[in-house]
């Protein structure tokens, strides 16, 4: 028998031509199954869409939040091209440029915090710091400043004179926040840990954990904090990095330790560790 099912009432059997009636469910003639076309019974079956569209449906908020961090960093860009013209002679202030870019990235953080509390506010409901996992985590920030120095090695090998620019660069950098000690650790080591973490970890991961899986989940979510320091140079470290940090929030159920290990991790790359190795 053919299983073909046909929709609404046939003039005629489509095998044998034979005039059908409703009553029937196949054709009396040649035995043709026919039946009207019943509505579904249970869900429809959700279509099958790719991780961005899956991101765009559900944590679309997560696209909204990313560009309006890029924008508090072109307004920063902006103001200070045009103070360089003013009071800095022509010369661009990069370490006054990473002040202010941390400081307009904080304001865009304080919004955040406000309009997806829901989604933050577990992440400070504990502490974390008396976990396995915050322990470990420590035991690991080691081993990330030291595939940020052997990365950067292997870089500046590769790169040749280009290194050398970068290098004065930095250079300038560690000397403006040697000379400027307390605004440096609070504003270009604690404040971009606050922020990075509420931004990246409690949120946009937390976030796209409604559309992907863990493990995706975390991999945009790094994507999106390395693509935030807009280095492509540096971009390696920070993806790295990020997926570091989402495995310590997943572990502790709190954004506490990250922040923390993040705090530090800015310290030794500004202080610690020589300037070529910490090219932002």
């Amino acid at each position: 028998m053919n299983n073909e099912l046909q929709t609404g009432t046939p003039p005629a059997c489509l095998r044998c031509g034979s005039a059908l009636s409703a009553e029937y469910h196949f054709c009396p003639n040649c035995a043709q199954e026919w039946r009207p076309q019943s509505p579904s019974l249970g869900p429809t079956p959700e279509p099958v869409f790719d991780a961005d569209t899956r991101i765009r449906h559900r944590s679309g908020e997560v696209y909204v939040v990313f560009t309006q961090y890029l924008f508090a960093m072109f307004v920063a860009l902006i103001l200070m091209i045009l103070g360089a013209r003013s009071y800095y002679d022509g010369k661009f202030p990069t370490y006054q440029y990473l002040i202010l870019n941390e400081i307009c990235a904080g304001l865009v953080t304080l919004w955040v915090a406000y309009r997806y509390r829901y989604i933050i506010r577990p992440f400070f409901n504990v502490a974390g710091l008396m976990t396995p996992a915050f322990i470990v985590g420590l035991l690991l920030l080691p081993v990330m400043i030291g595939f940020n120095w052997v990365y950067n090695e292997a870089l500046g090998a590769l790169m040749g004179d280009l290194q050398g620019a970068l290098n004065a660069g930095a250079d300038y950098i560690r000397s403006q926040s040697i000379l400027h000690v307390v605004p440096t650790v609070l504003l270009m080591c604690l404040l971009p840990a606050i922020t990075e973490e509420i931004a990246c970890r409690a949120f946009m991961f937390t976030s796209l954990r409604k559309a992907l899986s863990l493990k995706d989940a975390a991999l945009w979510s790094s994507v999106l904090f390395a693509t935030l320091h807009l280095s492509i140079y540096q971009f390696p470290v920070w993806f790295v990095f990020g997926l570091y940090l989402c495995w310590l929030t997943h572990r502790t159920k709190s954004v506490v330790p990250a922040i923390i290990i993040h705090c530090l991790y800015n310290y030794f790359m500004i202080f610690l560790i020589p300037a070529h190795h910490a090219v932002r």
